[in-house]
């Protein structure tokens, strides 16, 4: 017999519930504790049925977060672009956050405007332009504070990295860090850690040239905060963390 599908959360909690049921008989049958068994009775119903309602909640997130990058995946991939991307906040033509992936590398960020999509331009700045997959994320753990976080600096990107954490229940634990020119940002992964390996199984290359929402949402609260486009200059993964070096680009 398969001991993961017996261990698995929602055949544990059906479990659970029949061991209630027979608790509830034996007391009904052998005791004068009528209120207890009927207590016990209660428990065993509802037990397999909440706890089936809460994972059902978890697969329809788990897939919000695949569909939510799998298109910008697609597009990556049929224009053949293979550029780390920028992830760039609100300044000059922007009114909101954008991520740019590149063709390839380039040395100067080209002007980028809301309603552009496809750019095109000299000096290799040829690329697309479009809203992080984590935006909603990011905006979301931001109307949570009492005050914006534009230009505030790296403890206004903390703040919203904990409601994303905490608030939001993203992720277990998070470290950023400021060295020069770079940033680094690590990312503890909790329940949504199985769905993110997946993700960055089917889709290759994604975590290089945008992310998940998940880690988009993070790195868009580090840009806005220190008014910063930052290029993703490397990415790792160590057992439960995803680590991002980050390069201020100019």
């Amino acid at each position: 017999m398969n001991i993961s599908k017996i261990s698995s959360p929602e055949n544990a909690s059906k479990i659970a519930g029949a061991l209630f049921i027979g608790i509830s008989l034996y007391l009904f049958l052998f005791t004068p504790y009528l209120t207890a068994a009927l207590g016990a009775l209660f428990i065993g119903i509802f037990t397999p049925v909440i706890q089936h309602g809460r994972y059902v909640e978890e697969d329809t997130a788990v897939a919000g977060l695949k569909s939510g990058v799998e298109p910008l995946h697609r597009l990556i991939r049929d224009l053949d672009l293979d550029g780390n991307a920028v992830v760039v906040p609100p300044i000059r033509h922007l009114s909101e956050s954008r991520v740019y992936i590149p063709a390839g590398t380039f040395n100067t960020l080209p002007d980028l405007y809301d309603e552009m999509t496809i750019v095109t331009g000299g000096g290799g700045r040829t690329g697309v332009s479009l809203a992080p997959p984590g935006l909603p994320l990011f905006q979301d753990a931001e109307e949570r504070m009492e005050h914006g976080i534009a230009g505030e600096g790296i403890e206004a990107a903390r703040e919203v990295m904990g409601h994303l954490t905490h608030g939001l229940d993203l992720a277990s634990s998070f470290s950023v860090r400021a060295e020069e020119d770079e940033y680094r940002l690590r990312i503890t992964q909790g329940r949504y850690r199985e769905a993110c390996q997946e993700i960055r199984e089917d889709l290759e290359g994604i975590c290089f040239q945008a992310g998940c929402p998940i880690c988009s949402a993070y790195l868009v609260a580090l840009v806005e905060s220190i008014e910063e486009p930052l290029r993703i200059a490397d990415f790792e993964v160590e057992e439960r963390h995803v680590k991002y070096t980050l390069e201020v680009v100019r």
